[in-house]
């Protein structure tokens, strides 16, 4: 019988990558895709994803995000199988913490990534000022910070801020990308939290991190599994192109190479083995004045770990050898080579709403050897995509005669 997989996501591109990633297991692959309601019918919008048309997908089932509730009925209604416990995959903050603060109704059905199999303790580890303050404890460096809390559209800034400041969720889960802005002076940032209820409700009450904003010089990202005991870290990724927009900090193009500094990644090992997370993760950190600072813990595949997948470290198919008892010692687990990846999804983006030229779109993907969506062995996802782009571009040319 072919192991059962569930991947779960908001971005096609992230969970195609853990679609062909485990498809080197030849599993038995469901997607449940997080959609949103049509304003006007109220109806889930069902439109087929791009991933959805990879032949290693065999089923897709549509959820409302941000619905917890109706994910783990979905999960324990649709997913289950009598005569196997399948494999959960998040793609994003949400289904991540949807799953974990169920896990005492999921674990006998789904091997589920967790902290001492203890449910909601990865919701809680998403605060990122409880990432901060144990990333100080293992010796990492952290910019500083303070917390504003908004309580029905009110809030209070506190007088110790520094400016400039750049101002986050404190939970992802709950903000997304909405509340990210650099902040000059204590006027721009009472502007910033007047306006964020306005462009979404979930900000009427929410915790906001306010940072020392820093120059960022240089940008990078480690991908990794823990089994709670060992932990594995098998190269860097150094971004080279951000996305901008809705995509704000998400790699359109970055370069994936083998570990150099020793001591900053037993930096990070430590860090995961404080927290006991099994599963794999996320780091994203930066240098700064030449100065190494942490970012935060994204405690599922990050947008980018297709990258390991493709230079010969499958950090799925690691956890699924793992949580069927497969020890990680003489399973390969380091990047040998360095390779250049591109996004074609946020590039594509970017390039429609303008943030990227033509010749731009061009020349991050033609020097880069990695693409996330083309893909010889499983063709259609790339067929359909470059309809999607003809698409695009007829949109976007109408737009630029009419201007509308």
């Amino acid at each position: 019988m072919k192991q059962k997989v569930v991947i779960i996501g908001q971005g096609f591109t992230g969970r195609l990558s853990i679609v062909r990633s485990v498809a080197e297991l030849e599993c038995d692959v469901t997607l449940i895709v997080l959609t949103h309601r049509d304003k006007a019918s109220g109806c889930l919008i069902e439109d087929k994803p791009i991933d959805a048309y990879s032949k290693y997908v065999n089923r897709t089932i549509y959820c409302e995000t941000y619905n917890a509730e109706m994910l783990v009925e979905i999960l324990l209604t649709k997913c289950v199988n009598p005569n196997q416990k399948s494999f959960i995959f998040p793609d994003n903050d949400f289904s991540a913490a949807a799953i974990d603060n169920s896990l005492d109704l999921l674990k006998e059905h789904f091997y589920c990534p967790n902290i001492n199999d203890e449910q909601g303790a990865i919701a809680e580890w998403m605060n990122k000022v409880r990432q901060k303050k144990l990333a100080q404890e293992v010796g990492l460096n952290v910019a500083k910070t303070n917390v504003i809390e908004i309580d029905e559209g009110i809030y209070i800034i506190p007088d110790k801020i520094e400016y400039p400041c750049f101002v986050k969720p404190l939970a992802s889960i709950i903000g997304g990308k909405y509340g990210l802005k650099k902040c000059n002076n204590k006027e721009e940032l009472d502007r910033h939290l007047k306006r964020l209820p306005t462009l979404n409700e979930r900000y009427r009450n929410i915790k906001l991190l306010v940072e020392d904003f820093k120059t960022i010089d240089k940008e990078f990202a480690v991908l990794g599994f823990s089994d709670g005991k060992q932990v594995v870290v098998p190269g860097v990724i150094q971004i080279l192109h951000l996305a901008h927009g809705t995509h704000f900090g998400v790699a359109v193009q970055g370069k994936i190479s083998t570990v150099d500094d020793i001591c900053l990644i037993e930096k990070f090992s430590e860090l995961i083995k404080r927290i006991g997370f099994v599963g794999i993760f996320d780091i994203d950190y930066y240098e700064s004045d030449g100065i190494i600072y942490f970012g935060e813990i994204n405690m599922r595949f990050g947008g980018s770990g297709y990258a390991y997948t493709k230079t010969g470290v499958n950090l799925p198919a690691l956890m699924i050898k793992s949580f069927l008892g497969q020890t990680i010692e003489g399973i390969n687990c380091a990047v040998t080579q360095t390779a250049t990846f591109f996004n074609e999804r946020m590039a594509i983006d970017d390039w429609y709403n303008g943030y990227l030229s033509t010749k731009d779109y061009y020349r991050l993907r033609n020097t880069s050897q990695i693409r996330f969506i083309e893909d010889e062995n499983d063709p259609q996802p790339q067929k359909v995509f470059v309809k999607e782009f003809r698409k695009k571009l007829i949109r976007k040319t109408i737009k630029l005669i009419f201007g509308r």
